[in-house]
């Protein structure tokens, strides 16, 4: 079989494969394989793009020939600013519709051209264009990512603002959202005129752990539906479901998309789990881990992931292999082989592949599994009052654990009511406002937390209990400015997303919980300089430093920071921590900071700090 033929019989699941396919995400990493070349200069050159992604197929492998980089063409295309950097993908750092009046001037004016705000469709374009005239198209797929409706929508306004909407003007959110729909059909329209085999749909926002399946279904699906329904009758091409993190809720939905041939992202909570699940009735396609197996572990460890990959979801076909996500500029080669030389290896026969012929794979873990590398451990296991709640076993034994365990409830049932009830009981017997912040109020905060980290509650959830504290704030403020800073954790914190990066839930899930725990968060945003980060924390006399990181090529912002602070001799004024999905305690302990997993690890790590300084 050819690359080409190999992966359509998967994708389609119309015949065997004569070996697992390979989709390598040959990307912003392909530009690394021309020497100088930096990923700024060939978003904006399609002579230097063409080059390295040809050069960089040929050198490594894969069935697959990708045009662009990224999710952001059709939010770029009416307006966004992008940062363009040298080894990471382009960043967003400045939304076109902000506000409502921002969304219905661009509407309402908006005239769609594939040379709109720098013409990087175009360039996209004419990239797809030289590979079908270089003959790729001969031997392999040509694809291309672009953004879904509901992930432009958050783009256009910030994630934040849509959220909000989604909840507090749902109209309006819709129209957003259909807008966004209109854009990504004339992109993905440009880009089958330019002779692409298939696009494939980006639509992290539309994840379970962001939004409950009820919202998607309300808010994404509708728009998702037409999307594809367009692709595929009146463009007659097909199109692959990208998305990440948890989505179990919804397989079955995206699934049952007509004119969606293929679902591929991270799988949580795991590949195997899909396959069960859905693999009878849509191929699958990933889910390598990318920062934690393919970024940092041996080739060995590559090569038994893909295969266990290939034993628990690609025995009897319809799967492709595939990183869960963008790999980083910085994967090293021999990685990138192994996972491209492993596929190769593992054949199929009549009865698909000879499992057993792979070897001995019980302690090999699928991403999303317990025992996996990846996997996080929860920061709040053992912690009584979380497995209290969790249990239902909150038992107050004095007047004052009774206000605090049903500000806790109030907080986990979003109980405005209560929390205002329980606020003015807990005032009038004697308890200060410091208790009830933090023993009631933002204990309840930490247990909600703790939930979404079980993918029990989601990003929507933690809106509406942070919301739910807030109602009792005007009550309890006037007490906390009488009595000072009081006996409780309080100052500034610096929050934001280093530069080059722009998912920032995880960021603001952060900022929630510092300020429902009695902090001033100041949130720098995103592609935040390291100078910036030093100039704010020293502006604002804080007391923290919080750095997310979301791809590896970023984590030299996080070293670059913390040099600038021992520069100027400021390094031990701050309580620094970083996190993300590419962050870890390693990057951590080589600058002297604190790493935090999760937003309730980043409260702890202030709180320990002050408490140990005093």
């Amino acid at each position: 079989m050819t690359s080409r033929e190999r992966i359509f019989s998967a994708l389609t699941m119309s015949q065997m494969p004569d070996q697992v396919p390979v989709v390598p995400l040959l990307m912003i990493r392909a530009i690394r394989e021309v020497d100088g070349l930096t990923a700024d200069e060939a978003l904006n050159n399609v002579d230097a793009m063409v080059a390295a992604k040809e050069k960089a197929v040929r050198k490594f492998g894969g069935d697959v020939i990708i045009a662009g980089t990224d999710l952001f063409t059709p939010v770029e295309n009416i307006g966004a600013g992008m940062d363009y950097l040298p080894k990471a993908q382009p960043s967003l750092v400045e939304h076109p519709t902000p506000t409502k009046e921002d969304f219905y001037r661009l509407r309402d004016t908006f005239t769609y051209s594939e040379n709109n705000n720098g013409g990087r469709v175009a360039r996209i374009n004419e990239e797809i264009r030289r590979y079908v005239a270089n003959g790729w198209k001969d031997t392999h797929a040509v694809v291309t990512p672009v953004g879904g409706p509901i992930t432009t929508a958050q783009l256009m306004t910030g994630s934040s603002v849509y959220l909000d909407a989604m909840q507090e003007d749902p109209d309006y959110a819709k129209e957003v959202c259909d807008f966004a729909l209109e854009v990504c059909k004339q992109i993905v329209k440009q880009h089958f005129e330019a002779g692409v085999d298939a696009v494939n749909i980006l639509d992290p926002f539309m994840s379970s752990d962001i939004l409950p399946r009820e919202m998607y279904l309300e808010f994404a699906r509708p728009q998702e539906v037409e999307l594809y329904r367009y692709i595929k009758e009146d463009l007659g091409g097909p199109a692959f479901f990208h998305t990440c993190t948890y989505i179990q809720p919804v397989w079955r939905d995206m699934a049952s998309i007509d004119g969606n041939i293929n679902i591929n992202g991270d799988f949580y909570p795991g590949m195997d789990k899909a396959k069960r699940a859905i693999g009878g009735e849509i191929s699958l396609m990933g889910a390598l881990a990318p920062f934690t197996t393919l970024l940092h572990e041996s080739p060995k460890e590559v090569e038994l992931e893909v295969k266990k990959h290939a034993a628990e979801v690609g025995y009897n076909g319809g799967y492709v292999m595939m990183p869960g996500c963008d790999i980083d500029w910085t994967i090293p080669e021999e990685n990138l082989r192994a996972m491209i030389d492993t596929c190769a290896s593992i054949k199929y026969g009549p009865a698909g592949i000879d499992v057993p012929s792979l070897g001995d794979l019980s302690d090999v873990f699928l991403p999303g599994h317990p025992q996996h590398r990846a996997t996080r451990a929860r920061t709040t296991e053992g912690d009584a009052t979380v497995d209290a709640a969790h249990d239902g076993r909150l038992e107050p034994k004095t007047p004052q654990e009774e206000v605090n365990d049903k500000l806790i409830q109030a907080i986990m049932d979003y109980d405005h009511e209560a929390v205002v009830e329980w606020t003015t009981i807990g005032l009038d017997r004697g308890m200060s406002a410091q208790d009830i912040v933090f023993e009631g109020l933002s204990e309840g905060m930490k247990v909600v937390g703790d939930m979404y980290e079980r993918n029990e509650r989601f990003v929507t959830d933690m809106l509406k209990a942070a919301k739910t504290m807030d109602k009792a704030m005007p009550i309890l403020t006037p007490h906390l400015e009488a009595s000072g800073s009081g006996d409780g954790p309080t100052g500034t914190v610096v929050m934001g997303l280093v530069r080059g990066n722009t998912q920032d839930i995880g960021k603001n899930l952060c900022c929630l919980m510092l300020k429902a725990n009695g902090y001033k968060v100041i949130d720098m945003g995103k592609n935040v300089k390291p100078e910036d980060f030093v100039r704010v924390a020293e502006e604002n006399d804080a007391v923290g430093i919080g750095m997310s990181v979301m791809t590896n090529s970023s984590s030299v912002y996080v070293d670059k920071t913390c040099e600038l602070l021992k520069e100027k001799g400021i390094f031990d004024k701050y309580i620094i921590m970083t996190g993300g999905a590419s962050s870890n305690k390693a990057i951590a302990e080589r600058n002297g900071i604190k790493y935090g997993s999760d937003a309730n690890a980043a409260v702890s790590i202030i709180k320990d700090g002050l408490l140990a300084r005093r």
